[in-house]
């Protein structure tokens, strides 16, 4: 599979500079896009609770941060051209900030955290929601079911 999924770091977090962590998310995300398929590039922008707030305010009217957004680029789109994979499909933007907190309280790394928030976002751009009590499930069992394909801590928690 090509590198469809381009991962943009923070700085002011060298935890998650470490290529091993790049190399994780990286494989997780191509695990999810292996069993639900995305059209197309997808940009996963690892960034603060202003700019979630920012976009949150603009593109959904609430006024104040989350933890993850994702933007389609392609929904309603018809692909033209016949290197669909180079085609930018969809944006998924996490604050830090928000997955540190989310980590200390689920007692789980932050590399853990972003990476559910990752692929809950890319569940987003398969054309997945949570707006029923049955489809939140489907969502938080598929992630915890690529979390555990890639941890060697299943459920998430980590000693």
């Amino acid at each position: 599979m090509a590198d469809r999924l381009h991962l943009h770091f923070p700085d002011d977090h060298p935890e998650l500079l470490d290529p091993s962590v790049a190399q994780h998310l990286t494989a997780l995300g191509h695990s999810v896009l292996e069993a639900h398929p995305v059209r197309g590039l997808i940009d996963i922008v690892l960034t603060d609770n202003k700019e979630l707030h920012r976009l949150n305010s603009s593109f959904r009217g609430m006024d104040r941060p989350t933890d993850v957004l994702s933007f389609s680029l392609a929904e309603g789109q018809p692909i033209v051209t016949e290197h669909e994979e180079a085609v930018p499909s969809g944006e998924i933007y996490i604050s830090v900030s928000q997955a540190q907190l989310q980590a200390e309280e689920l007692e789980v790394s932050l590399q853990d955290e972003v990476g559910r928030l990752m692929v809950h976002g890319i569940l987003h751009l398969a054309g997945y929601d949570h707006d029923t009590e049955e489809t939140l499930r489907f969502m938080e069992h598929e992630t915890q079911r690529f979390l555990d394909l890639h941890s060697s801590c299943p459920g998430g928690q980590h000693i």
